[in-house]
């Protein structure tokens, strides 16, 4: 990543003070970020995504 990719991409997510503190880690980090993301599979049908939930239902006043 060049430098003015890295300032316009830590700009953008709101990140310059933390870009001129710790420029050398957080490049790495939206480096890894991006890679992750481009490892994630593009053509999942809706059915084969994960659904996670969250109830804070107590159990004995569950509802089936």
């Amino acid at each position: 990543m060049s430098n003015d990719a890295f300032a316009a991409k830590s700009a953008e997510l709101g990140l310059q003070k933390l870009a001129q503190q710790y420029p050398v880690d957080l490049q790495k980090a939206l480096e890894n970020g991006a890679s992750l993301a481009d490892q994630l599979p593009k053509d999942l049908h809706w059915t084969e995504e994960p659904a996670h939930t969250f109830n804070l239902t107590p159990k004995d006043e569950v509802k089936a």
